[in-house]
């Protein structure tokens, strides 16, 4: 029988320190969509805002993110989908999230591929940064959204003393 040669990979199974503890914009993915975390992680994945990089934390349903919510106390953006659990489950989260005072400065971009949920004047009353359509955003202006929302989110958030 062959022996089998084995590589300890173990000196790579974390990133270097600095790596790791480097500060970034929290950024929550709401989708019920696995491909919609992947792809908005490979579009982002080297984009940089005021020097930092982006954090991503995902949540696939609107419970999920209700009950991550308050172990996110730098939570910056939220790119949140309209249809996940019901038709309406962005549109509830979007309206739970804004009366909570505690997440006024958070940023939230309503990204969709359904139209026929009300569209933008679904969030009429909610205050939220943007709204745009999955299937006409690329990756340039993904990331302009982004750094809009992230700009936003910085003129919103006072400055440590």
């Amino acid at each position: 029988m062959d022996d089998l040669l084995f590589l300890d990979d173990s000196e790579d199974a974390e990133p270097p320190a600095a790596e790791a503890d480097e500060a970034g914009w929290v950024v929550l993915v709401v989708d019920d969509d696995p491909d919609v975390h992947i792809v908005t992680r490979m579009a982002l994945q080297h984009f940089r805002f005021q020097g930092h990089p982006l954090k991503f934390v995902g949540c696939y349903s609107a419970s999920e993110t209700l009950a991550i919510l308050p172990t996110l106390p730098d939570l910056a953006l939220i790119l949140l989908d309209i249809v996940m659990e019901g038709v309406s489950s962005g549109t509830e989260l979007a309206r739970k999230i804004r009366a909570t005072p505690r997440y006024d400065k958070v940023q939230i971009v309503v990204r969709t591929a359904s139209g026929g949920y009300g569209g933008t004047a679904a969030f009429s009353d909610i205050p939220i940064h943007s709204f745009i359509w999955k299937h006409e955003t690329g990756k340039a202006e993904l990331e302009h959204i982004v750094a809009d929302a992230l700009a936003a989110h910085c003129a919103a958030t006072p400055a440590p003393a």
